[in-house]
């Protein structure tokens, strides 16, 4: 891996957080945007409380970034989920979803595409969700945003190949976070395994070793792609 600092939006807890502890770990400097903060400080990690909805403050979190170093990794983890069936989903929740899961990364992309063209070698990874391949009930508006995304990394990464720069998407499937832990019944998470052809749940250590992969050296030939870490519960 290269030792160009990273951002990682969502990096406070869950598979964000699993992001952030992989890379640090790695050698990488990161910096973490989250309207939460970590449980606990963090060595060798600038956690910045920033709202990814609002663009002046992902500006001001971006600069923090720059302060670790010259920018190479972008990892927009960063997500507003909730279950709601279409017909009961309030024109705010429509909203709020789409303006952090996209706008969200339209604005951190806006701020951050710059430094890796100037360094001529990036790294930018979008986490989306299997969802998009295997659509539950009560998140048609959490899976137009992540299509939404898939949409722009395929874009992105045609616009960004001659610049050196990566473009590719994790989909994670349902994934032991604590709080996916705390809020979906035990009944889903079976279900969900049953489905799968590794027949366990997802650890948020495994979408982060995804990410490791496609922010390494070794993926350099590898852009425009989303890969799926769901345990092959959807099998394309």
């Amino acid at each position: 891996m290269t030792a160009s600092v990273a951002v990682v939006t969502g990096g406070a807890n869950g598979i964000g957080a699993a992001i952030v502890a992989r890379l640090r770990d790695a050698g990488i400097p990161v910096a973490s945007l989250d309207l939460a903060a970590p449980p606990t400080p963090r060595d060798g990690v600038e956690d910045v409380v920033c709202d990814l909805a609002d663009p002046d403050q992902i500006a001001s979190g971006v600069a923090a970034a720059r302060t670790l170093g010259p920018l190479g990794i972008v990892v927009h983890c960063a997500a507003f989920q909730l279950m709601r069936p279409f017909a009961e989903l309030t024109v705010t929740e429509w909203d709020r979803t789409f303006r952090v899961n996209v706008d969200g990364a339209f604005h951190l992309l806006r701020e951050t595409v710059p430094d890796l063209r100037a360094a001529g070698w990036g790294r930018i990874v979008v986490i989306t969700s299997s969802s998009y391949f295997q659509p539950p009930a009560g998140m048609s508006h959490y899976i137009a945003s992540k299509g939404a995304l898939t949409g722009l990394v395929r874009g992105l990464a045609t616009e960004l190949g001659s610049a050196g720069i990566t473009v590719n998407a994790v989909a994670p499937g349902l994934t032991a976070t604590e709080n996916a832990v705390r809020t979906v019944p035990e009944e889903h998470f079976s279900l969900v395994r049953s489905r799968q052809a590794v027949p366990r749940a997802g650890r948020p250590e495994d979408i982060a070793a995804a990410v490791a992969y496609l922010v390494s050296q070794d993926a350099g030939f590898v852009t425009g792609q989303t890969l799926l870490v769901d345990g092959g519960e959807s099998r394309i």
